[in-house]
């Protein structure tokens, strides 16, 4: 199967699972409140979907693993990351945690482009801003240190 095909299935499955998923919640009739979760788990929920059909049709290789040490490694990776960013998030805020995690994490997985990183994190970050923050109104979590500071500033 070539790559136009493959990317046209891959499409296909998205669809039917965005409309299934919409037929059996009735997200359309969601308030306001509710759907925001629900657009969240659905593009997740589609992005695991796309993501498994891609490798079972052969388009996406898992990466080789070279010895146990890198296994290992890997495993705690995978277990640490999300630890280390649900600290930083609660200490530090969404804003600082997000971006250090967006620079931190392909730099200890070996993807060494410095400039494609700052443009990925930066890019991601302002379209973070623009849903989130613009459109959906919504207060992302500023830390504890960072709520400190901000209130001693607001004392004084």
């Amino acid at each position: 199967m070539d790559d136009a095909k493959k990317s046209g299935v891959a499409f296909a499955v998205l669809l039917a699972c965005a409309l299934i998923y919409i037929a059996a919640t009735g997200l359309l009739s969601r308030s306001a409140g509710g759907l925001f979760p629900a657009i969240i788990g659905t593009t997740g929920a589609i992005a695991a979907v796309v993501n498994v059909v891609q490798i079972l049709m052969g388009g996406v290789k898992a990466p080789e693993i070279r010895d146990a040490r890198e296994a290992r490694w890997l495993a705690a990776l995978s277990i640490g990351a999300p630890l280390v960013y649900a600290v930083l998030l609660w200490l530090l805020g969404f804003w600082i945690a997000s971006a250090a995690t967006l620079l931190v994490l392909p730099w200890i997985l070996e993807y060494r482009r410095p400039m494609l990183l700052l443009a990925i994190a930066a890019l991601t970050m302002i379209g973070i801003r623009l849903v989130f923050v613009e459109v959906f109104d919504m207060h992302l979590p500023q830390g504890l240190l960072i709520e400190r500071l901000l209130d001693t500033d607001q004392e004084d």
